[in-house]
């Protein structure tokens, strides 16, 4: 089947035939839907690989711009064109050889793409593309192409959480890469400004292309703080699970992996819930190596999913802010809900023994220059101890509070709840200088 399908979108994109990709994506194009939208601006965005971009588009929405998106498994159906795909590594596939067949695909398929974005881009009245992450294949060519016809392209970066040295080493190589391969489109933009300077220092783009500009979700939830929709006393206790791998990258995972931090946590968790039936306990995890931990937990306990006070939620089951703002005591390892739940003036347990006890791990512990956020616990004893501890005494310190809202804006955003009011006027200032606007 794949090989046929190959066949016919070759023969499709070969002949210039525009029907067979135009009238489905056409057809299955949507307005992200939102209720309370402000009127709309005239700017009509469409995201590209729209499921990365978490609320950030129904955000966009509701302020008045009309944000558009497509099945992903159309945006991807012209990598057929490319008779190499997935042999490549990220760079090998976004800046080939010439004498490479991914280089003579791509000026076949981009011919393709241009008449079928134009057409496409003029029927909705498009004029900015946006895309969630530097790199990704999938969007490279749609990217490119928009950017030729004037349209353009503006990176809303996801990957934002440098907080320790392995993974400011990890962003500078991937800056580098980015200055080998070149960015055609007009902004990249950061939630802070760690990866700002990174990109500044070693991408060799133009700093007036990099941003630093905050996170879009998170004015809502500064203004829910601020307004003091904490609730306390709720008897839940919520822990962020991890991976064992957690911001642990390349040549790097094969080394090592917080396994028996991940396993004693997660185990130590369980034991919690089991020994305290009236706390609720809630593990909330985002996919990313769940059956790692969900096969630990079962192999613990078989009735994991049947115990009363322990509930288990996904990445589309409940939200982390809600959880957050809802719950007594927050624990985790590396993730930027433990930022978030610093401004709310929540106790935070912080796991630091096993593997992430050990100094010679130290280049890859998160939050390592910042533990005073934390009650850290030192092993599996202290880590329930505190965690009970806490739920009785919640009370944190003006001083800790002062520094934990550094640590918040240095990281993720302005609690001035501004980043919306930022990335409309990025936005708007792309739109009007753009071939785009000027043709209309």
């Amino acid at each position: 089947m794949g090989k046929l399908l190959e066949y016919i979108i070759n023969f499709i994109i070969n002949k210039s035939i525009l029907w067979p990709f135009y009238c489905p994506i056409i057809h299955f194009m949507k307005e992200v839907e939102v209720d309370n939208r402000s009127k709309y601006n005239g700017i009509t965005i469409l995201a590209l690989n729209f499921n990365r971009f978490r609320g950030d588009l129904k955000i966009l929405a509701r302020s008045g711009f009309r944000g558009l998106i497509m099945p992903y498994s159309w945006q991807t159906r012209v990598f057929y064109a490319y008779k190499d795909r997935g042999k490549l590594s990220k760079e090998e596939f976004q800046n080939p050889s010439q004498s490479s067949s991914i280089y003579k695909d791509r000026a076949r398929l981009r011919k393709y793409l241009k008449k079928l974005l134009k057409k496409i881009f003029f029927k909705n009245n498009i004029n900015c593309i946006i895309t969630a992450n530097i790199f990704y294949n999938q969007d490279f060519d749609w990217s490119a192409v928009a950017v030729d016809i004037g349209c353009p392209y503006i990176v809303f970066h996801r990957e934002n959480l440098v907080v320790n040295d392995h993974m400011y080493l990890v962003e500078s190589e991937y800056a580098k890469m980015l200055n080998r391969i070149g960015f055609v489109g007009g902004a990249i933009v950061f939630q802070n400004e760690i990866m700002k300077s990174i990109y500044d220092k070693y991408s060799g783009l133009d700093k007036g292309k990099v941003h630093a500009l905050g996170s879009l979700r998170m004015d809502k939830y500064i203004h829910n703080v601020k307004s003091k929709k904490n609730k306390s006393n709720n008897g839940r206790v919520v822990l962020f699970t991890f991976p064992p791998n957690s911001a642990i990258c390349g040549e790097s995972e094969k080394k090592f992996a917080w396994q028996k931090l991940h396993d004693d946590v997660h185990i130590s968790f369980l034991e919690l819930a089991i020994e305290n039936p009236d706390v609720e306990f809630v593990i909330k995890h985002k996919g990313v190596g769940w059956e790692i931990t969900k096969s630990l937990l079962t192999s613990i306990n078989a009735n994991v999913f049947n115990i009363d006070n322990l509930k288990i939620y996904g990445e589309s089951s409940s939200q982390a802010q809600e959880l957050i703002l809802e719950s007594d005591v927050i624990t985790g390892f590396c993730t930027t809900a433990l930022l978030e739940a610093a401004i709310a003036e929540k106790p935070i347990v912080y796991p630091l023994f096993a593997e992430a006890s050990d100094e010679k791990y130290s280049d890859f512990l998160c939050f390592r220059d910042a533990l005073d956020m934390f009650d850290v616990a030192k092993s599996k004893k202290e880590y329930k101890s505190l965690i009970m501890q806490r739920m009785q005494n919640p009370a944190i310190s003006k001083k800790i509070m002062k520094f934990r809202e550094l640590q918040f804006e240095r990281h993720v955003s302005s609690l001035d709840s501004d980043a919306l009011q930022k990335y409309s006027e990025l936005i708007f200032s792309k739109v009007q200088n753009s071939n785009i606007a000027n043709n209309k």
